[in-house]
């Protein structure tokens, strides 16, 4: 499936296709939907940069429809953002590989190149925008899939429904392209069972020690992560310098610092928003006290996970049901 800018489409049409022949449906359903459904649309609108507000118009019959109306100061910036909401909502992603190749730095440069061609394109309409580059920035953004994740439970519970579809519709109230139809066999499979994220690592982190563990046993540290200025607790696994301290070979002081690996453990939570669930330090390569360094012996080097032991993760088995 590719995504077209060629029909313009401000309005965006839901249609819910139900088993009866009734015009209704639960309403709390029908609001956690739309819920989740203004919350793919603040995402494409973060993304794209646009100031975009949502209106709704009068329902229609024909199992229930219902319309959102985008309004900017940008009619491209609406039909661009209608046209990427009818683009992702029936797209099916390898949430494995989405997960596992997660990279930061380049999906940042893909929205400023993005925000840079839709500004150029607004001035210029002979200019183009990169559709492969939309694609894939939007066909990877986790909080746009966990979103989608919830609307479709949140749509499977209503056993009436049988099948749910999105079209674009223009200012004329006249439908612009085709619909893109999801019908109710394939709901299952939007569905994520974990909302486990890949873990981020840091290699170069400095962490300012407010309480070490001196007692073996599997307790959390304390401390200051310095990048982040974060107050934070954390399990210390670098086991030779964990032995080290509690025999007191390595005394702690006030400011004391380490420079260390730590890894941050991530999940997704209802909004699809990603929050940090835990940190380990993994290896500790030197301890800082005021200006004196104390470098830890070389041997000490992050352990790798084979590739069977990593294909174990919850987040590689059944992240979909």
């Amino acid at each position: 499936m590719s995504i077209s800018f060629k029909e313009i489409g401000t309005k965006i049409e839901l249609h819910y296709f139900f088993s009866d022949e009734s015009h209704s449906m639960n309403a709390l359903v029908r609001n956690k939907c739309e819920h989740n459904l203004l919350g793919i649309l603040k995402e494409i609108s973060t993304v794209i940069n646009a100031r975009l507000k949502v209106e709704t118009e009068a329902y229609t019959e024909g199992g229930l429809k219902e319309r959102f109306v985008l309004l900017s100061n940008s009619e491209f910036l609406c039909s661009f953002a209608a046209s990427v909401f009818h683009y992702v909502l029936p797209l099916e992603v390898d949430i494995e590989k989405t997960v596992s190749e997660e990279n930061k730095e380049d999906t940042k440069q893909r929205i400023e190149k993005l925000r840079k061609e839709l500004k150029e394109y607004e001035r210029d309409n002979d200019l183009k925008v990169d559709t492969e580059n939309v694609e894939t920035l939007f066909r990877n953004n986790l909080k746009i899939i966990k979103l989608k994740s919830n609307f479709y439970r949140q749509l499977s519970s209503c056993e009436k429904v049988t099948k749910f579809a999105v079209q674009r519709v223009n200012t004329e109230g006249e439908y612009s392209g085709k619909a893109n139809t999801i019908n109710r066999k394939r709901f299952d499979t939007y569905m994520l069972i974990a909302d486990t994220l890949k873990p981020e690592t840091d290699e170069a982190a400095v962490i300012e020690i407010i309480s070490p563990v001196l007692k073996t046993g599997s307790y959390k540290w304390k401390g200051i992560y310095v990048q982040t200025g974060k107050i934070i607790n954390f399990y210390m696994k670098d086991e030779a310098f964990k032995n080290e301290v509690i025999s007191q070979s390595i005394p702690f002081k006030n400011g004391t610092r380490i420079e260390c690996t730590l890894e941050s453990t991530r999940k997704m939570n209802e909004f699809g928003t990603e929050v940090v669930t835990g940190y380990s330090v993994i290896v500790v390569t030197k301890k800082l006290d005021d200006e004196a360094v104390m470098e830890m012996p070389k041997v000490r080097t992050t352990p790798k996970k084979k590739e069977a032991e990593l294909k174990q993760l919850d987040l590689f088995g059944t992240l979909f049901q």
